[in-house]
């Protein structure tokens, strides 16, 4: 009886295998369906032509109300903006120092108030005192 039970399991896995094979990675797409090649190829040029279109359309929109002169003026006042851009950051490097001096004295003054707090007791933590009473 279990030689018969191991025969029929073999063959229904042998089945499920050829079937699985039969079948395929397609997941019903493209020529599984029985759509011809040649129609994917006119989808993706009819799309590639959509996107020119689209971009010739987009680039003409653009370019419509502008003549040369105020494209100069344009790019004049994108280079003031530029130049100002760049004399505020000078400006700030140049108050960097001070900065710096601020932020060492912002350090020091934490570092003593954190060792004025490490020296307290158990008493006057418990108590909520800190360690300057």
């Amino acid at each position: 009886m279990k030689k018969l039970l191991t025969i029929v399991m073999i063959a229904m896995l042998a089945f499920g295998t050829e079937a699985a094979i039969a079948q395929g990675n397609s997941k019903g797409k493209g020529k599984a369906k029985g759509k011809p090649s040649f129609v994917d190829e006119k989808h993706r040029a009819h799309a590639e032509w959509k996107r020119e279109k689209a971009y010739a359309k987009a680039e003409k929109k653009r370019n419509k109300d502008y003549d040369e002169d105020e494209r100069w003026e344009r790019d004049d006042r994108v280079r003031r903006d530029d130049e100002r851009r760049s004399e505020r950051d000078e400006d700030r490097r140049n108050q960097e120092p001070d900065r710096e001096w601020k932020r060492k004295v912002e350090e020091r003054r934490r570092e003593e108030q954190r060792k004025q707090e490490s020296n307290r007791t158990w008493r006057d933590v418990i108590l909520g005192r800190t360690g300057a009473n």
